[in-house]
């Protein structure tokens, strides 16, 4: 048996969970609790870690992956061409992080070289280029192409998306 990823229409994750549960099929749908503001108040809801995602538990057996691929709300198996398994490590490491009693919430992937925009603090929409990765901050250079200027500064990785 391994583990797959897959990506689901917008907001169908706990559908196509159900859906494959109800299939026989194993899945694993990491959640976490994030406020959510209302009119009048705010309350803690559960929201998926990856939103789009859900993991699947596959073995070799054609008759799983057609109730798998027929399911409704399921976009695809993630991978390069082909559905690529996900080390059982990872899965369990992302059990460990959702079990715990830190805070956690997902960050973009990027990389060096990617073109961000700052999403907040006094920086805000700012667009520029990751040009240096450390363990806490990430250093972002704003290029002015016609002046051939630039301009550095240190964010935190909650305060950049990819652009």
């Amino acid at each position: 048996m391994s583990w797959y990823a897959a990506y689901t229409k917008c907001n169908h994750e706990r559908v196509v969970n159900k859906l494959l549960r109800e299939k026989g099929i194993t899945t694993f749908l990491p959640q976490i609790i994030v406020p959510s503001r209302r009119k009048d108040r705010k309350i803690l809801i559960k929201r998926p870690l990856f939103p789009n995602y859900l993991f699947v538990d596959l073995d070799e057996v054609r008759e799983n992956w057609l109730k798998v691929f027929r399911t409704p709300g399921l976009a695809r198996i993630c991978g390069n061409g082909r559905p690529t398994p996900i080390p059982n490590e990872d899965i369990e490491s992302i059990r460990i992080f959702i079990n715990s009693d830190r805070n956690i919430y997902p960050l973009p992937y990027l990389q060096v070289g990617s073109r961000v925009q700052v999403i907040s603090g006094p920086l805000t929409g700012a667009i520029g280029i990751l040009v240096k990765e450390d363990h806490k901050r990430r250093r972002i250079v704003v290029s002015i192409e016609l002046m051939g200027q630039s301009v550095a500064a240190s964010l935190y990785d909650d305060e950049i998306r990819p652009y």
